[in-house]
């Protein structure tokens, strides 16, 4: 009753914090504590959309976007109350203990039940069955192993049916051992000697927090379990996959490419990548070269020099072919020769005209031609020199022929006269100069040593060595003009011509190579000087590790994806973090809670007076619940039961078991076995109102072996206008588990319910009178020794108000102010007791004492109950007439 009053007090408080934290945390937490409002426990669906807007914030591309966070509202609390749960009670038990098959147990849906049953009856395996199905405190799970008939073969599979209603009527809910347990029994918390030993030494464990204070609590649960998820995930995805893609540079060393390996981050782009990897032929040739240049010494760079020179020469030659055996020069050099063919013919027409007289033939052909060139040449050089040919006359007469040493006669100077006109004819002297051109375009074809040279080959495997595309081209060219060249020749000579190769002119890519061999060279001339060689080192490192890099550019991209799925998961996992959220549940559990609890355990220690004991409780929250500790207050020791009784720690426990359940969300059932153990007898009638009064607001059902214990109960249930339910367990050589259809047993009945047994038991005597006198005299004298038995319980409980009870060694001196004896009551007693012995006792044979009959029986017990309600009314004014009597408060 003292948390629902405090409820009442602090019913926004709690609320308005939590709203107003709430709207200090990201979006899906938010979300999340909306769902958790609004229900028990989230669905899988719930989880799959707050891990995705978790993911989403992340940084990770989903597939599909999840849904708009809707924040937590004062107005979703309402939705997130306990569906309230009633045990109606367990059924169709099978293989459980020696519990008899199909064992059952029925509950009262309200208030109290009690369950009794002398040791070795059955009541543990119920008990059992519940401590595994329900909430209980457990420390050891291996303690919950529910155990088959251990002195049976032990085959039947265990089960049983428990039994709910959740305000539908009545749902049976299967129970296996080990099962998960149902949501819904959950808040049934159980109570037994295995739990009782952690409330003393372990605490309390607020598990359904009041107030809307558990919603802090279930969000940390959440993320928990979200983290367990991601980084399962993350495990999986990463794990040690980015050490995997490293690239493995053989020297460690300060190069662009190691540098960018060294700081690839999630955030480097493909492009970057692409840029940073980049090595292509020309770099891969200059890696190739500068191990040459790093080892050469004077001498390579004399054949360096050799080479370029050749170079430049055969660029020259190339040139020089290029234009002279070009298919233009050579169609030239064919009309050259036809030009001269056809001068040449036109003026020995000429000739053969001039000439058909004169003895000899052939005046005017090639011969002849070279013939008088010969003396002329002979003439103006040595004969007459000075003179112009033919002489044919000097100062002394005639002249002499240059070729024959003869006088010339009038003949000869006519014919050397006709021979020097037709020399001088413009037909001849065009046919000279046509035959003049071809001969100076023979002179004139070019030999092209270098290409001819003997070292052509060397040179072009030296060319082939730096690039063998140029010298392909260069081996194809110098074919080509090999066959120009005898082409050209053949042109000039009129000779049949040869077919002839294109002609592509290499002079472009001889040129390129000019220039790096001239960069080669000086690169040598460089490389000789420290400081060269240390620029070709970095400028090799450089290419080493670039090429390195651009072999395992896919290692790198394979990074940087794995970088950004690692970093999206890291954050993921911070959106996840519990830190913040337990400080704030702490705070929340010290601002509405703590205060209460600390009441409520000082309040149940009264009840079962043990506050003088110095232990008290501290708050030790975990991530997922509030904990309160006990402290024993002492430095010797920080277990509570070393210190403690076995009756005080009993005590203890039901202390904070009760301070337990009474601050839980709801009002759920409880099930209590055994509570009194090892408890004196004051403790226990305590004990006993302290659960009757709970059975007022909740229900509780209790089992117990005490008889005493179990009086106490009923008494105190009557204290409090409770009509609890009672069972009688019972076992015998087959099962146990067995439910006593009389009920109770009798000694463990008050007088009203032992007159109403005894009205039962008598209902069927009428009939039996009539049909079987002797049946029926048997049965009246057993029912005259229960009213016998009632009229001593009236001794006890009427009229001495159970000052002294049988078996209690208290004395509860505070009743005498009830205790009345009026003389008509003690003789309505005395007859009524004496009539009783009477006719229960074994009268003589001689039927002395004859067997009353039906209705005098009933009188008779009319008259019992009449004299029970006037004693009633007697101690009623009794206490009235005794104000000073009455116990003060």
């Amino acid at each position: 009753m003292i948390a629902r009053s405090m409820e009442g007090a602090m019913a926004n408080e709690p609320i308005d914090d939590i709203i107003a934290w709430s709207a200090t945390q990201t979006s899906w937490r938010r979300d999340c504590l909306r769902r958790l409002a609004v229900a028990n426990d989230l669905t899988e669906t719930d989880e799959c959309e707050l891990l995705a807007m978790i993911k989403q914030a992340a940084g990770f591309t989903l597939a599909s976007e999840p849904p708009a966070a809707v924040p937590l509202a004062k107005s979703h609390f309402s939705g997130g109350t306990h569906v309230p749960v009633v045990l109606k009670g367990i059924a169709n038990v099978e293989g459980v203990n020696r519990l008899v098959n199909k064992a059952s147990l029925n509950f009262c849906p309200k208030a109290l039940t009690i369950v009794y049953g002398r040791n070795g009856s059955g009541k543990s395996g119920f008990v059992r069955i519940l401590r595994t199905a329900c909430r209980t405190r457990i420390e050891n799970p291996a303690l919950l192993k529910v155990l088959a008939d251990v002195y049976g073969d032990g085959a039947a599979a265990q089960g049983a049916d428990i039994m709910v209603d959740l305000g539908s009527g009545d749902v049976p809910i299967a129970w296996t051992p080990g099962m998960t347990a149902a949501p819904q029994l959950a808040q049934v918390a159980v109570f037994d000697s295995a739990s009782a030993q952690l409330y003393v030494d372990g605490g309390n464990q607020i598990r359904y927090l009041p107030f809307g204070l558990a919603l802090p609590h279930r969000l940390n649960a959440i993320c928990l379990s979200f983290k367990t998820k991601l980084e399962s995930e993350q495990s999986a995805a990463v794990g040690g996959k980015i050490a995997l893609s490293a690239i493995a540079f053989p020297v460690t060393r300060d190069t662009t490419a190691q540098t960018f390996n060294h700081g690839l981050t999630k955030a480097t782009t493909d492009s970057a990548i692409d840029a940073a990897t980049a090595f292509d032929d020309d770099d891969g040739k200059r890696l190739d070269e500068i191990p040459n240049l790093l080892t050469a010494g004077v001498t390579t760079a004399s054949d360096l020099g050799a080479l370029l020179s050749w170079v430049n020469t055969i660029a020259l030659e190339c040139a020089t072919a290029t234009t002279d055996f070009s298919d233009e020069a050579l169609d030239a050099l064919a009309v050259l020769w036809t030009t001269a063919v056809t001068a040449r013919e036109a003026a020995q027409l000429a000739a053969g005209a001039l000439f058909d007289d004169d003895p000899l033939d052939g005046v005017g052909s090639p011969t002849w031609r070279v013939l008088w060139q010969a003396a002329r040449d002979y003439s103006v050089t040595e004969a007459y020199p000075e003179q112009a040919f033919p002489v044919v006359a000097t100062d002394a007469g005639e002249a002499a022929c240059v070729l024959c040493q003869q006088p010339l006669q009038a003949g000869a100077v006519d014919r050397m006269q006709r021979f020097q006109a037709y020399m001088d004819d413009a037909l001849d002297t065009a046919a000279t100069n046509a035959e003049t051109a071809v001969s100076d375009a023979l002179a004139k074809i070019p030999t092209l040593p270098h290409f001819v040279g003997e070292d052509f080959a060397e040179r072009l495997a030296q060319v082939r060595a730096r690039d063998s595309g140029l010298a392909d081209a260069l081996a194809r060219f110098q074919a080509a003009i090999a066959g120009r060249h005898v082409n050209a020749k053949a042109r000039l000579h009129g000779s049949e011509l040869a077919g002839i190769e294109p002609l592509v002119s290499p002079v472009e890519a001889i040129t390129a190579l000019s220039s790096k061999l001239g960069e080669e060279k000086s690169a040598l001339v460089e490389a000789s000087l420290v400081e060269g060689r240390q620029k070709l080192e970095t400028e090799k490192a450089e290419l080493e590790d670039l090429k390195i890099l651009n072999t395992n550019k896919a290692k790198l991209t394979t990074r940087r994806d794995l970088m950004v799925t690692d970093a999206a998961y890291a954050k993921a996992l911070t959106l996840v973090a519990t830190t913040g959220i337990t400080k704030r549940a702490n705070e929340l559990i010290d601002t509405h809670l703590t205060a209460a609890v600390t009441k409520r355990f000082d309040a149940e220690r009264t009840n079962f007076d043990i506050l003088h004991l110095k232990v008290g409780l501290a708050r030790k929250s975990g991530q997922t619940k509030a904990e309160f500790e006990v402290d024993p207050q002492t430095k010797l020791t920080k277990v509570t039961s070393q210190i403690l009784s076995e009756g005080e720690q009993r005590a203890l426990a039901l202390a904070g078991f009760l301070t337990e359940v009474a601050l839980t969300d709801g009002s759920g059932p409880i099930v209590i076995d055994d509570p009194v153990s090892s408890l004196d007898r004051d403790r226990s009638a305590r004990v006993a109102d302290r659960i009757a009064e709970e059975a007022k607001g909740r229900q509780v059902v209790v089992f117990t072996h005490d008889i005493i214990f179990f009086n106490e109960l009923c008494r105190a249930a009557d204290g409090v206008d409770i009509e609890p339910v009672t069972i009688a367990l019972f076992s015998d050589k087959d099962a146990a588990g067995k439910i006593d259809a009389a009920g109770m047993v009798w000694k463990g009945l008050n007088v009203a319910k032992r007159i109403g047994t005894i009205k039962q038991s008598f209902a069927p005597l009428p009939k039996l009178h009539t049909t079987s006198p002797a049946d029926y005299e048997y049965a009246l004298k057993n029912l005259y020794g229960r009213l016998r038995d009632t009229y001593e319980r009236v001794v006890e409980e009427i009229i001495f108000s159970e000052i002294v009870r049988r078996g209690v060694d208290v004395i509860q001196t505070q009743m005498l102010r009830y205790v009345t004896l009026p003389d008509d009551l003690a003789i309505r007693f005395h007859d009524g007791m004496t009539r009783a012995n009477t006719h229960s006792h074994d009268n003589p044979a001689a039927d002395t004492v004859p067997v009353p009959k039906p209705d005098e029986f009933t009188v008779h017990l009319t008259e019992l109950e009449q004299l029970v309600a006037d004693f009633k009314t007697a101690k009623a004014d009794a206490e009235a007439a005794r104000p000073q009597m009455k116990p003060k408060k």
